[in-house]
C-alpha cells in the first residue's frame, strides 16, 4: 500500500501566490488614500487644537493670546503660509502686529509661549486668510487684515488631492471654529 502524501503542489502554490499578488495590487491604492486622509485629518486637528488652546489661554490668563504663522517656531512670519508651522503665545502688543517672545532661554519666553507646532508634512499646503489671529481676554477674535467679514478660513490640502480630501477650517469673530471636508476643485 502506498502512503498518501499531504501538501500543496507547485501549481497550487503558484496560483495562490498570483491571487494574493493581485489582491495586494488592488488594495495598495486604497491603503495609500487612507493614509493620506489620516495625515490630512491629523494636520487639520493640530491647527484646530492650537486655535482652541489659544482661546482657552486668553480666557484663563485674562490677556490676549495670538496664533501666528511661523517658520522658526519662535517668531511670527509675515506670511499666510501656515504650512511652515505656527506659534501660540501671550501677546503683549495688544494691537498691531503681534510680538512673539524671541529668546528661548529667557523667563519672558517661558511665561508667554504657549505652544509651537512644526511644519505640516511634505506634500501638504495650509494657507490662511491672515498672518495672525488674536484672541482677546473675552474670547473674541481679531485678525491681521481689516476685513469686515465675520469669518476667516484656512484651506488644508495635499498635492495628490482627490475627491473630498481638502479641509476648510473656518473661524468667526466670537472664536467659533468649524472644519469641513471639501472637494479638491474648490
Amino acid at each position: 500500500m502506498r502512503a498518501q502524501s499531504r501538501g500543496f503542489t507547485l501549481v497550487e502554490l503558484l496560483v495562490t501566490l498570483a491571487v494574493a499578488a493581485i489582491l495586494l495590487a488592488l488594495a495598495t491604492p486604497s491603503f495609500a488614500d487612507m493614509l493620506r486622509a489620516n495625515r490630512l485629518a491629523a494636520a487639520n486637528n493640530a491647527l484646530v487644537t492650537a486655535l482652541n488652546v489659544a482661546r482657552a489661554e486668553a480666557l484663563r490668563r485674562g490677556q490676549p493670546v495670538t496664533v501666528c504663522a511661523s517658520t522658526d517656531q519662535r517668531s511670527c512670519s509675515a506670511s499666510t503660509n501656515w504650512g511652515t508651522g505656527w506659534v501660540v503665545f501671550q501677546d503683549t502688543a495688544m494691537s498691531g502686529a503681534p510680538a512673539a517672545p524671541q529668546n528661548a532661554s529667557g523667563s519672558d519666553y517661558e511665561q508667554r509661549m504657549v505652544s509651537a507646532s512644526p511644519a505640516t508634512d511634505a506634500g501638504f499646503t495650509l494657507t490662511g486668510a491672515d498672518q495672525w489671529y488674536r484672541f482677546s481676554p473675552t474670547g473674541t477674535l481679531s485678525w491681521s487684515t481689516a476685513a469686515t467679514l465675520g469669518e476667516r478660513s484656512f484651506v488644508l490640502r495635499n498635492s495628490l488631492c482627490r475627491g473630498n480630501q481638502q479641509r476648510r477650517i473656518t473661524v468667526n469673530r466670537i472664536g467659533r471654529l468649524r472644519s469641513a471636508a471639501e472637494s479638491c476643485t474648490q
